[in-house]
């Protein structure tokens, strides 16, 4: 008996319980979801594909034609200014100097002749002026004579002492040999002024063969016109030799490689590119339209998207270009992009020329500021925002005005304060003016 007493009486302590328990569940408060204001950081941003561009960067071309006999680099080698790179065949350039030397090796030989005429001449001109003043000289000492011949027989004529024939045959004598000294004074001129044209022909010759001369001095003499011409034919050749080696113009890392050994390349011919690697930028094309609250000086985020891991970089805007440009999108549509420029801020590492990167621009940044889900406003009248509070376990309406949004977040301001508990989802059911409820987060 005393058992099933103890046992009716358990059952209705848990009969007790139950309802104690149900009664309790119906007259508690709601759950809601709730989370805390916090002061926090928001930023508007928008994002842009970007490409890595070398700061030094320049093309390499061939400035002769022919075949590449040598290439010696490969694509991303290391150089240094003066280095190799690259030979072209010039047994071409070879062959035609060898020619242009034959033919000057002639012109010289043919000067040498046209030397031994000229000086041969001017040794003959000597001789025969040497000969003339000696002539002269005696035709002046017998051109005296007979001056005193003149004047014996005037003297003689006048006293009686001697015929009239005798006196012109006294002035005859003595006017032949004036006549005859004159003569030879004119021979001599004569024979000086071709000396002189002897002498001035040689000196040419030798000005030419020394290649001393100057544009003045060519008295147009067709041996020295010959060889001037092959002279700045040759000079034109060596200078054509110099540029079948191609040399790095300076420190660099070879891009772009698009020859290979063996192959024959007009004039003109890009070889490859050499930039200096960790010197780099960044260009964006931004649309028009986001362009609006970005400055030069304004900080970025750089992201480098790799399998394993994302690497970012800190940027500055450092130019934005004026004109817009039309770029395709890549969806095919025609879009007016401005051209953005981003050097580094602080060290670029493990970044290569060309590659993709995606920017992040910030367009408004609030520091300090209260910083609710989207979810957690809602629109009361147009444009009257407001969210709700929980205070003191029931729920109120706030009136907040929106400042900086994003995506998810959107600042607040208004009568709320930090630490206090906001309806995540201004949405949810059953919420109403007053209502208690039990937050929850």
């Amino acid at each position: 008996m005393k058992r099933i007493i103890i046992k009716y009486a358990s059952m209705g302590v848990i009969a007790i319980a139950v309802v104690a328990v149900i009664i309790w569940g119906v007259s508690r408060p709601p759950a809601i979801e709730c989370v805390t204001l916090k002061e926090s950081v928001i930023e508007n941003t928008f994002n842009e594909v970007g490409e890595v561009i070398p700061l030094i960067e320049f093309d390499l071309f061939t400035k002769i034609g022919g075949k590449l006999l040598n290439v010696g680099v490969t694509e991303g080698s290391s150089v240094k200014k003066g280095d190799v790179l690259f030979v072209l065949d010039g047994s071409d350039l070879k062959s035609e100097e060898e020619n242009i030397l034959a033919q000057m090796s002639i012109v010289d030989s043919q000067m040498n002749s046209q030397m031994t005429a000229w000086e041969m001449q001017r040794s003959s001109l000597e001789s025969e002026r040497s000969s003339i003043q000696i002539t002269i000289q005696q035709t002046i000492i017998e051109e005296k004579k007979l001056s005193e011949n003149l004047e014996a027989a005037k003297m003689l004529y006048e006293n009686g002492a001697s015929a009239a024939q005798d006196l012109n045959n006294a002035r005859i004598a003595y006017e032949l040999a004036v006549k005859n000294r004159e003569s030879l004074n004119a021979q001599l001129k004569n024979l000086s002024t071709q000396m002189s044209e002897v002498n001035a022909q040689i000196k040419a010759l030798e000005a030419g063969r020394n290649a001393e001369r100057t544009a003045g001095e060519n008295p147009n003499h067709e041996l020295l016109a010959q060889k001037a011409a092959l002279e700045t034919k040759l000079e034109s050749l060596r200078d054509h030799q110099k540029e079948l080696t191609v040399v790095a113009a300076a420190d660099g890392r070879v891009r772009d490689l698009i020859i290979k050994e063996g192959q024959i390349v007009p004039p003109g011919s890009k070889l490859c590119s050499i930039y200096q690697p960790d010197k780099y930028r960044v260009d964006c094309h931004v649309l028009v339209e986001n362009t609006e609250g970005i400055g030069i000086g304004d900080g970025v985020e750089i992201t480098l998207r790799l399998r394993d891991e994302d690497k970012k970089f800190a940027g500055t805007i450092m130019q934005i270009a004026h004109d817009a440009v039309e770029r395709v999108s890549k969806v095919g549509l025609s879009e007016k992009r401005i051209k953005v420029e981003i050097s580094e801020n602080g060290a670029w590492e493990n970044l290569g020329p060309y590659w993709p990167v995606e920017v992040c621009f910030i367009t408004a940044k609030s520091k300090n500021c209260l910083v609710v889900p989207k979810t957690a406003v809602f629109e009361e009248a147009a444009n009257i925002w407001k969210i709700w509070a929980v205070r003191d376990g029931k729920i109120v309406g706030v009136s907040v005005e929106k400042g900086i949004q994003t995506p998810s977040q959107v600042e607040i301001k208004g009568d709320v304060a930090h630490g206090e508990l906001i309806v995540k989802n201004a949405k949810a059911k059953d919420i109403s003016e007053g209502k208690s409820v039990r937050a929850i987060y």
